[in-house]
């Protein structure tokens, strides 16, 4: 055991080794009430998204990806999941508020609904595949599973039944992580896919499934995206000692990677040849956390599903499509780079 720790703790420390970050450095307050125009958003997108970047196994990053070799214009997104509120024991605890399976799938299809819309917004000079042709690839269902589905009918309106509050020890929904309907699950071994394959490290997990996808569609970009929201009754940090008000954390991982196929293509250029590495390359991965006080503790007459659209679902939503702008902002800035 201790080396199978030693191990992990060395595959760890070489997935970090050599990686340059930018972006995020500064705390920011979030105001969920104000209404953030797109130059706001864009000014404020290298304050709290941290862009990383890592020289793979051959080549240099600068080299790889200069002006003068092909440039990344046409992107789209092969993994898409969310943790949403984790209740790995299924009981209920002070959080107070939950959510059924059938409520984190249609939450995960509203927050992808909000990169799709966004992309096509703010993705100028960049062209981008919807998921709804992706979803249709001929060679994606040769890899991983299909998505459990776990709303039965053809809705995609959030109701009472899936978001509501409980009192400590009752039964809640242990499903973690979700993807939408219609795509393929590429985890492994109950890892999420977003974990094996995010980071700015070279990949050897499902290498094979990126480069024909991106191959089928023509893309230069996948993108591997992970959202990671809970809501957190107010209680003390166990690492600072601080006191944390009741708040929702909402985080964004994001990865843009390159099949090997590009990958060998862009070396040859650069006049290597022999001995290419048969591995996802990770262009960028990009970082962010914001975080919102809300209201949990309320009598428990005032507690309907209005109150928790309007106190917490909304504003929630909200936030992460200004965070999604953000990150968008910074990944289409990082693929110009590269032809403009």
């Amino acid at each position: 055991m201790k080396y199978l720790s030693l191990i992990i703790f060395v595959s760890i420390l070489s997935c970090t080794m050599g990686v340059k970050k930018n972006g995020g450095e500064k705390t920011y307050l979030y105001d969920v009430y104000s209404d953030y125009s797109l130059v706001d958003l864009q000014e404020l997108a290298p304050q709290i998204v941290t862009s990383s970047i890592r020289d793979p196994q051959k080549g240099k990053m600068l080299d790889l990806f200069s002006k003068k070799q092909k440039p990344l214009k046409r992107v789209g997104m092969i993994v898409f999941e969310s943790s949403i509120q984790e209740t790995r024991s299924g009981l209920s605890g002070a959080d107070k508020i939950y959510l059924s399976e059938q409520g984190k799938q249609l939450i995960t299809e509203r927050l992808l609904s909000v990169w799709e819309q966004s992309f096509s917004v703010l993705g100028k000079d960049i062209e981008y595949i919807p998921t709804k042709k992706i979803k249709k690839s001929k060679f994606l269902k040769n890899y991983g599973l299909e998505v459990t589905d776990y709303v039965k009918s053809k809705r995609f309106a959030i109701a009472p039944d899936d978001i509501f509050f409980l009192p400590p020890g009752k039964n809640t929904a242990m499903t973690t992580v979700l993807n939408p309907r219609g795509m393929r699950d590429l985890s492994l071994a109950l890892v999420p896919a977003s974990d094996l394959m995010q980071g700015p490290k070279f990949s050897e997990h499902m290498k094979h499934a990126v480069n024909e996808v991106a191959n089928e569609f023509q893309l230069d970009v996948v993108l591997v995206i992970m959202s990671k929201i809970n809501w957190t009754a107010a209680h003390i940090d166990k690492h600072s000692g601080n006191i944390l008000p009741e708040q929702v954390n909402i985080n964004l991982q994001v990865s843009a990677l390159i099949p090997f196929s590009q990958y060998h293509e862009r070396l040859k250029q650069l006049g290597d040849s022999r001995d290419l590495p048969v591995t996802t390359v990770s262009y960028r991965t990009y970082d962010s956390t914001l975080s919102l006080p809300v209201l949990l503790t309320v009598p428990d007459e005032d507690i309907d599903f209005k109150f928790i659209e309007n106190e917490l679902l909304n504003p929630t939503l909200k936030t992460y499509k200004d965070l999604t702008q953000m990150n968008i902002f910074r990944l289409v800035s990082d693929l110009k780079e590269t032809h403009l």
